[in-house]
């Protein structure tokens, strides 16, 4: 188990952690965290690591006043790895999440290099932390399903592609298959 930082082990550790660049380490709601990079009026902003401690998860990228904004690389112990866009501290716009990454290692990897290494991931667009719009699961065993997500979903039109070459199209309801047979699509 991960033990809190002793007392002078906390605040400001090292430059400007007020408006400049420096390293502080802090008790927060998510446990011990350790944050290198830019500041302004004492909030992460700009390019910064933040390294969640006792989860050991890291994001490495842009800040926008304390919260994970523009481009950014999230991992975790396991190796679930999310390459991409971030708006409001969350998931926002294109990206990459993939599960279980072997291999991995920070800064060796842009989405195109992850999506050749993982065996399980999704490509596409993300809103509010869930796949949202249009987007592709890669299953490891080989199937994937490409077409409309909504709130982590299968929702509209898709398909599934098999390994064998075999196309599947279906239309889904919030995953739920729809049988009716689509307008033109």
């Amino acid at each position: 188990s991960v033990q809190a930082a002793k007392p002078d082990e906390l605040g400001c550790i090292s430059g400007d952690c007020e408006n400049g660049i420096g390293t502080l380490v802090q008790e927060t709601a998510d446990g011990l965290t350790r944050y290198r990079g830019a500041f302004i009026t004492g909030k992460y902003h700009g390019y910064g690591k933040l390294e969640l401690v006792n989860t050991k998860t890291i994001y490495k990228g842009n800040f926008v006043y304390g919260k994970r904004q523009g481009r950014g690389t999230q991992w975790d112990r396991e190796n679930n790895v999310y390459i991409g866009t971030w708006r409001n501290d969350k998931r926002n716009g294109e990206g990459v999440q993939a599960y279980r990454v072997e291999g991995w290692a920070e800064d060796k990897y842009t989405e195109t290099g992850l999506v050749k290494i993982a065996k399980e991931y999704y490509q596409g667009s993300f809103l509010n932390d869930n796949f949202e719009g249009q987007g592709g699961y890669h299953w490891p065993d080989g199937v994937s399903y490409t077409g409309g997500w909504a709130v982590n979903k299968k929702h509209g039109a898709g398909y599934f592609l098999y390994p064998t070459g075999v196309r599947s199209d279906r239309v889904f309801k919030f995953d739920e298959r729809v049988y009716e047979i689509p307008p033109d699509l």
